[in-house]
Protein backbone atom coordinates (compact mmCIF):
# COMPACT_ATOMS: atom_id res chain seq x y z
CA UNK A 1 0.00 0.00 0.00
CA UNK A 2 2.89 1.93 0.21
CA UNK A 3 1.75 4.37 3.58
CA UNK A 4 -1.07 5.49 1.90
CA UNK A 5 -4.21 5.10 3.18
CA UNK A 6 -6.64 3.10 1.84
CA UNK A 7 -10.58 3.89 1.67
CA UNK A 8 -12.88 0.97 2.40
CA UNK A 9 -14.68 -0.78 -0.32
CA UNK A 10 -18.73 -0.14 -0.60
CA UNK A 11 -20.78 -2.76 0.98
CA UNK A 12 -23.89 -3.45 0.82
CA UNK A 13 -26.15 -5.47 -1.90
CA UNK A 14 -24.82 -3.26 -4.70
CA UNK A 15 -21.29 -3.20 -3.77
CA UNK A 16 -19.16 -4.23 -7.05
CA UNK A 17 -16.97 -6.27 -4.40
CA UNK A 18 -17.70 -9.85 -3.19
CA UNK A 19 -17.78 -10.88 0.74
CA UNK A 20 -14.42 -12.32 0.51
CA UNK A 21 -12.71 -9.20 -0.55
CA UNK A 22 -14.31 -7.24 1.76
CA UNK A 23 -13.19 -9.60 4.93
CA UNK A 24 -9.74 -9.61 3.31
CA UNK A 25 -9.41 -5.91 3.59
CA UNK A 26 -11.14 -5.19 7.19
CA UNK A 27 -8.63 -7.86 8.25
CA UNK A 28 -5.60 -5.95 6.77
CA UNK A 29 -7.08 -3.06 8.10
CA UNK A 30 -7.40 -3.79 12.04
CA UNK A 31 -3.81 -6.07 11.47
CA UNK A 32 -1.60 -2.87 10.04
CA UNK A 33 -3.32 0.32 11.37
CA UNK A 34 -2.01 3.59 9.75
CA UNK A 35 -0.46 6.22 11.90
CA UNK A 36 -3.05 8.82 12.16
CA UNK A 37 -1.98 12.75 10.88
CA UNK A 38 -1.70 15.56 13.20
CA UNK A 39 -5.15 17.42 12.39
CA UNK A 40 -5.51 20.64 13.76
CA UNK A 41 -8.64 20.49 16.41
CA UNK A 42 -10.95 23.28 16.02
CA UNK A 43 -10.73 23.82 19.75
CA UNK A 44 -7.08 25.14 19.59
CA UNK A 45 -7.57 27.49 17.27
CA UNK A 46 -9.76 29.51 19.66
CA UNK A 47 -7.68 28.39 22.85
CA UNK A 48 -5.70 32.12 22.80
CA UNK A 49 -8.78 34.23 22.25
CA UNK A 50 -10.74 32.76 25.05
CA UNK A 51 -8.02 33.11 27.25
CA UNK A 52 -7.29 36.33 26.20
CA UNK A 53 -11.20 37.00 27.08
CA UNK A 54 -10.71 35.33 30.41
CA UNK A 55 -7.33 37.50 30.87
CA UNK A 56 -8.99 40.46 30.50
CA UNK A 57 -12.41 39.87 31.99
CA UNK A 58 -10.33 39.02 35.43
CA UNK A 59 -9.94 41.96 37.07
CA UNK A 60 -13.68 42.63 37.00
CA UNK A 61 -14.07 39.30 38.30
CA UNK A 62 -14.53 40.50 42.06
CA UNK A 63 -16.49 43.64 41.22
CA UNK A 64 -19.77 43.27 39.73
CA UNK A 65 -20.06 47.21 39.50
CA UNK A 66 -17.31 49.86 39.67
CA UNK A 67 -18.49 50.90 43.02
CA UNK A 68 -16.75 47.42 44.42
CA UNK A 69 -13.55 48.74 43.27
CA UNK A 70 -14.19 51.51 45.03
CA UNK A 71 -15.43 50.14 47.96
CA UNK A 72 -12.20 48.20 48.39
CA UNK A 73 -10.18 51.29 47.46
CA UNK A 74 -11.79 53.27 50.65
CA UNK A 75 -11.37 50.69 53.01
CA UNK A 76 -7.57 49.94 52.17
CA UNK A 77 -6.95 54.08 52.60
CA UNK A 78 -6.88 55.27 56.22
CA UNK A 79 -6.99 59.06 54.98
CA UNK A 80 -10.56 58.15 53.17
CA UNK A 81 -11.75 56.57 56.38
CA UNK A 82 -10.71 59.26 58.49
CA UNK A 83 -12.46 61.62 55.71
CA UNK A 84 -15.79 59.42 56.26
CA UNK A 85 -15.65 59.42 60.09
CA UNK A 86 -15.37 63.29 60.21
CA UNK A 87 -18.13 63.82 57.71
CA UNK A 88 -20.38 61.46 59.78
CA UNK A 89 -19.19 63.05 62.82
CA UNK A 90 -20.46 66.65 61.42
CA UNK A 91 -23.54 65.42 60.46
CA UNK A 92 -24.60 63.84 64.12
CA UNK A 93 -23.41 67.15 65.21
CA UNK A 94 -25.40 68.98 62.62
CA UNK A 95 -28.47 66.89 63.57
CA UNK A 96 -28.02 67.98 67.13
CA UNK A 97 -27.71 71.21 66.69
CA UNK A 98 -31.19 71.59 64.41
CA UNK A 99 -32.98 69.61 66.92
CA UNK A 100 -31.64 71.84 69.74
CA UNK A 101 -32.72 74.81 68.42
CA UNK A 102 -35.92 73.43 67.01
CA UNK A 103 -37.12 72.33 71.07
CA UNK A 104 -36.35 75.93 71.94
CA UNK A 105 -39.56 76.77 70.27
CA UNK A 106 -41.55 73.27 69.88
CA UNK A 107 -40.59 70.34 71.83
CA UNK A 108 -41.04 67.46 69.75
CA UNK A 109 -42.50 65.37 72.96
CA UNK A 110 -45.56 67.83 72.99
CA UNK A 111 -45.87 67.83 68.89
CA UNK A 112 -46.37 63.73 69.68
CA UNK A 113 -48.37 64.82 72.58
CA UNK A 114 -50.99 66.71 69.84
CA UNK A 115 -50.40 63.98 66.98
CA UNK A 116 -51.99 61.03 69.49
CA UNK A 117 -55.22 60.55 67.97
CA UNK A 118 -57.33 57.62 67.46
CA UNK A 119 -60.30 57.36 64.52
CA UNK A 120 -62.83 57.25 67.55
CA UNK A 121 -61.45 60.45 68.91
CA UNK A 122 -61.58 62.28 64.82
CA UNK A 123 -65.15 61.33 64.16
CA UNK A 124 -65.91 62.82 68.02
CA UNK A 125 -64.42 66.29 67.52
CA UNK A 126 -65.23 66.16 63.62
CA UNK A 127 -69.33 65.58 65.11
CA UNK A 128 -68.86 68.28 67.75
CA UNK A 129 -67.33 71.24 64.93
CA UNK A 130 -70.66 70.15 63.34
CA UNK A 131 -73.18 69.56 65.87
CA UNK A 132 -71.61 71.25 68.85
CA UNK A 133 -74.70 71.62 70.78
CA UNK A 134 -75.04 68.42 70.69
CA UNK A 135 -72.03 67.76 72.76
CA UNK A 136 -72.77 67.89 76.55
CA UNK A 137 -68.99 67.64 78.52
CA UNK A 138 -66.80 70.42 77.40
CA UNK A 139 -64.22 69.43 79.99
CA UNK A 140 -60.58 68.58 80.11
CA UNK A 141 -59.05 65.62 82.01
CA UNK A 142 -55.83 66.58 84.15
CA UNK A 143 -53.03 64.37 83.42
CA UNK A 144 -51.09 63.84 87.07
CA UNK A 145 -47.72 61.96 88.06
CA UNK A 146 -47.15 59.21 90.85
CA UNK A 147 -47.25 61.52 92.87
CA UNK A 148 -50.73 63.02 92.21
CA UNK A 149 -49.80 66.66 90.97
CA UNK A 150 -51.02 67.89 87.76
CA UNK A 151 -48.33 67.63 84.89
CA UNK A 152 -50.63 68.77 81.79
CA UNK A 153 -53.27 67.29 80.11
CA UNK A 154 -54.24 64.06 78.98
CA UNK A 155 -53.38 63.15 74.79
CA UNK A 156 -56.21 63.40 72.50
CA UNK A 157 -56.26 59.57 72.43
CA UNK A 158 -57.68 59.84 75.56
CA UNK A 159 -59.55 62.44 75.97
CA UNK A 160 -62.09 63.86 73.33
CA UNK A 161 -61.85 67.58 74.42
CA UNK A 162 -58.23 67.53 73.92
CA UNK A 163 -57.27 69.88 71.28
CA UNK A 164 -54.88 67.91 68.17
CA UNK A 165 -53.12 68.98 65.04
CA UNK A 166 -53.65 66.17 62.86
CA UNK A 167 -57.27 67.44 62.38
CA UNK A 168 -55.75 70.63 61.20
CA UNK A 169 -53.14 70.04 59.16
CA UNK A 170 -55.69 67.33 57.42
CA UNK A 171 -58.18 70.08 57.24
CA UNK A 172 -55.50 72.50 55.33
CA UNK A 173 -54.41 70.06 52.81
CA UNK A 174 -57.85 69.27 52.43
CA UNK A 175 -58.73 72.89 52.00
CA UNK A 176 -56.21 73.09 49.64
CA UNK A 177 -56.75 70.55 47.18
CA UNK A 178 -60.87 71.63 47.48
CA UNK A 179 -60.24 75.07 46.00
CA UNK A 180 -57.62 73.45 43.55
CA UNK A 181 -60.55 70.95 42.31
CA UNK A 182 -63.05 74.11 41.95
CA UNK A 183 -60.38 75.87 40.15
CA UNK A 184 -59.87 73.26 37.71
CA UNK A 185 -63.67 72.67 36.98
CA UNK A 186 -63.97 76.67 35.82
CA UNK A 187 -61.45 75.43 33.22
CA UNK A 188 -58.64 78.34 34.83
CA UNK A 189 -56.36 75.78 37.35
CA UNK A 190 -52.84 76.84 37.18
CA UNK A 191 -49.87 75.25 39.18
CA UNK A 192 -49.52 77.97 40.94
CA UNK A 193 -53.06 78.25 42.71
CA UNK A 194 -52.12 75.87 45.25
CA UNK A 195 -49.58 77.70 46.49
CA UNK A 196 -51.35 80.98 46.24
CA UNK A 197 -54.19 78.83 48.53
CA UNK A 198 -52.18 77.60 50.59
CA UNK A 199 -50.29 80.83 51.30
CA UNK A 200 -53.51 82.83 52.52
CA UNK A 201 -54.50 79.99 54.28
CA UNK A 202 -51.70 80.08 56.44
CA UNK A 203 -51.48 83.90 56.57
CA UNK A 204 -55.03 83.90 58.31
CA UNK A 205 -53.60 81.17 61.16
CA UNK A 206 -50.52 83.03 61.79
CA UNK A 207 -53.17 86.29 62.00
CA UNK A 208 -55.59 84.51 64.20
CA UNK A 209 -52.80 83.18 66.18
CA UNK A 210 -50.80 86.20 67.12
CA UNK A 211 -53.84 88.27 67.77
CA UNK A 212 -55.17 85.66 70.47
CA UNK A 213 -51.40 85.62 71.53
CA UNK A 214 -51.40 89.33 71.92
CA UNK A 215 -54.49 89.58 73.80
CA UNK A 216 -53.62 86.40 76.54
CA UNK A 217 -50.28 88.26 77.20
CA UNK A 218 -52.62 91.75 77.65
CA UNK A 219 -55.11 89.62 80.31
CA UNK A 220 -52.67 87.89 82.17
CA UNK A 221 -53.21 84.28 80.92
CA UNK A 222 -50.43 82.41 81.47
CA UNK A 223 -50.20 78.51 81.04
CA UNK A 224 -53.90 77.99 80.84
CA UNK A 225 -54.07 78.45 77.05
CA UNK A 226 -50.69 77.47 75.47
CA UNK A 227 -49.33 77.89 72.27
CA UNK A 228 -49.96 74.94 70.22
CA UNK A 229 -53.60 75.27 71.96
CA UNK A 230 -54.09 78.51 70.47
CA UNK A 231 -52.83 76.60 66.78
CA UNK A 232 -54.78 73.74 67.15
CA UNK A 233 -57.95 75.39 67.64
CA UNK A 234 -57.50 78.26 65.16
CA UNK A 235 -57.21 75.58 62.69
CA UNK A 236 -60.08 73.91 63.61
CA UNK A 237 -62.13 76.22 60.76
CA UNK A 238 -60.71 74.43 57.47
CA UNK A 239 -63.45 71.25 58.49
CA UNK A 240 -66.44 73.99 58.44
CA UNK A 241 -64.90 76.39 55.54
CA UNK A 242 -64.44 73.14 53.46
CA UNK A 243 -68.23 72.47 54.01
CA UNK A 244 -69.33 76.11 52.82
CA UNK A 245 -66.51 76.08 49.92
CA UNK A 246 -68.46 72.48 48.35
CA UNK A 247 -71.88 73.94 48.60
CA UNK A 248 -70.65 77.54 46.53
CA UNK A 249 -70.17 76.15 43.15
CA UNK A 250 -72.81 74.21 43.33
CA UNK A 251 -75.70 75.25 45.53
CA UNK A 252 -78.25 78.23 44.87
CA UNK A 253 -77.01 81.28 46.97
CA UNK A 254 -79.52 81.21 49.42
CA UNK A 255 -78.31 77.53 50.47
CA UNK A 256 -74.39 78.81 50.43
CA UNK A 257 -75.01 81.80 52.71
CA UNK A 258 -77.64 79.37 54.65
CA UNK A 259 -74.62 76.87 54.95
CA UNK A 260 -72.18 80.07 55.86
CA UNK A 261 -74.02 81.30 58.64
CA UNK A 262 -75.24 77.84 60.02
CA UNK A 263 -71.45 76.68 60.58
CA UNK A 264 -70.35 80.01 61.09
CA UNK A 265 -72.10 79.93 64.27
CA UNK A 266 -71.23 76.27 64.77
CA UNK A 267 -67.60 77.25 65.08
CA UNK A 268 -68.25 80.58 67.24
CA UNK A 269 -69.87 78.19 69.57
CA UNK A 270 -67.33 75.26 69.69
CA UNK A 271 -64.60 78.02 70.30
CA UNK A 272 -66.38 79.70 73.01
CA UNK A 273 -67.22 75.96 74.73
CA UNK A 274 -64.01 74.78 74.11
CA UNK A 275 -61.63 78.02 75.36
CA UNK A 276 -63.76 79.04 78.12
CA UNK A 277 -62.40 76.77 80.60
CA UNK A 278 -58.85 78.39 79.61
CA UNK A 279 -59.64 81.80 79.88
CA UNK A 280 -62.37 81.75 82.44
CA UNK A 281 -61.18 79.20 84.81
CA UNK A 282 -64.16 78.57 87.65
CA UNK A 283 -61.25 78.39 90.46
CA UNK A 284 -61.07 82.23 91.62
CA UNK A 285 -57.58 81.44 93.25
CA UNK A 286 -55.74 82.12 89.87
CA UNK A 287 -54.07 85.53 90.41
CA UNK A 288 -55.58 88.43 88.28
CA UNK A 289 -59.03 86.01 87.04
CA UNK A 290 -61.06 88.45 89.01
CA UNK A 291 -59.54 91.51 87.22
CA UNK A 292 -59.47 90.44 84.17
CA UNK A 293 -62.73 88.87 84.12
CA UNK A 294 -65.12 90.78 82.46
CA UNK A 295 -62.32 91.36 79.91
CA UNK A 296 -61.91 87.81 79.11
CA UNK A 297 -65.59 87.11 78.71
CA UNK A 298 -65.50 90.36 76.15
CA UNK A 299 -62.05 88.54 74.12
CA UNK A 300 -63.52 85.31 74.11
CA UNK A 301 -66.56 86.78 72.45
CA UNK A 302 -64.34 88.31 69.94
CA UNK A 303 -62.49 85.17 68.94
CA UNK A 304 -65.94 83.68 68.74
CA UNK A 305 -67.34 87.09 66.19
CA UNK A 306 -64.44 86.59 64.00
CA UNK A 307 -64.43 82.95 62.93
CA UNK A 308 -67.44 84.41 60.15
CA UNK A 309 -64.56 86.85 59.02
CA UNK A 310 -61.81 84.14 59.24
CA UNK A 311 -64.99 81.94 57.02
CA UNK A 312 -65.73 84.61 54.51
CA UNK A 313 -62.44 85.56 54.00
CA UNK A 314 -61.07 81.59 52.97
CA UNK A 315 -64.47 81.58 50.60
CA UNK A 316 -62.78 84.06 48.50
CA UNK A 317 -61.12 81.77 45.91
CA UNK A 318 -59.55 83.09 42.24
CA UNK A 319 -57.35 81.62 39.65
CA UNK A 320 -53.90 84.02 38.96
CA UNK A 321 -54.86 83.32 35.46
CA UNK A 322 -58.31 85.87 35.87
CA UNK A 323 -56.66 89.64 35.32
CA UNK A 324 -58.82 91.45 37.93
Amino acid sequence: MGGQQQNPPMRGAFSPISAEQQQQFAYNHYANPQPQHAYPQPQAQHAYPQQQFVAQQGPAAGHSTPYGLFAQNLQSNPAAQMGMQFAGNAMNAMQENVQQNVERYVSMRQLKHYFDVSNIYVLSKLRALVFPWMQKSWHRYAERDQTGQVVGFKSPREDTNSPDLYIPVMGLVSYVIVIGLIIGRLGVFRPEDLGYTASSALGVIVFEVLLIKMFCYLLNVGSELQFLDIVAFSGYKFVTTILVVLLKPWAPWWMTWSGFLYFGFALAFFMIRSLRHALIPESSSVTGVNVHRKRRIHFLFVIAMTQFLYIWILMQYKSSAVKP
